[in-house]
């Protein structure tokens, strides 16, 4: 059952979201220097972010999709339990982006970042649309990120609130 929605503010607009994918895109292709690079998006929340950032990253760039199937039942400690690729995709020896859409505990990417090392890439580093640091409660960097966000739910720019508001051309936070 949905809760009854109090209040959605807008918190980052389509203009400062299309500013700031157009910036770190570039922040990104410096980091990679000439090298192709690859971008892993975590579904769902990171399809439009995802779409926007390999659009704006000049040279050449592949991406796919992985979805990470999570114990969500207190969400102060949920844990990874199961990583799905959606295609197969070999990322041995390649220049590795995660993108993620919101980091708050850092507990699901350091499991997911653990065993993508496992798989050899040259580098891995981590991109976040929204990054919550006070939220941590493990040692976490993230590498690149497009906001510093206050504590959530958040919606919009592909992000839901129980199921809705993905399609907003903006992000809002919700109350």
């Amino acid at each position: 059952m949905r809760s009854r929605l109090r209040k959605i503010t807008k918190a980052f607009s389509a203009r400062e979201i299309e500013q700031r994918v157009a910036a770190l895109a570039a922040e990104i292709r410096d980091d990679a220097g000439e090298a192709p690079l690859f971008l892993l998006g975590i579904l769902k929340g990171t399809s439009c972010f995802l779409a926007d950032l390999l659009r704006r990253i000049p040279g050449e760039a592949g991406y796919g999709f992985i979805d990470v199937v999570r114990d969500v039942a207190d969400a102060d400690t949920a844990t990874a339990l199961e990583i799905t690729y959606l295609s197969w995709i070999d990322i041995r020896d390649r220049n590795v982006y995660v993108v993620k859409d919101v980091v708050s505990t850092g507990v699901i990417e350091t499991y997911l970042m653990m065993q993508l090392r496992q798989k050899q890439p040259s580098s891995l580093k981590l991109v976040a649309l929204l990054d919550r640091p006070d939220a941590r409660t493990v040692d976490l960097t993230v590498d690149f990120r497009a906001f510093e966000a206050a504590d959530g739910p958040y919606a919009g720019y592909g992000l839901e609130f129980e199921g809705r508001f993905g399609n907003l051309p903006y992000i809002a936070s919700v109350k």
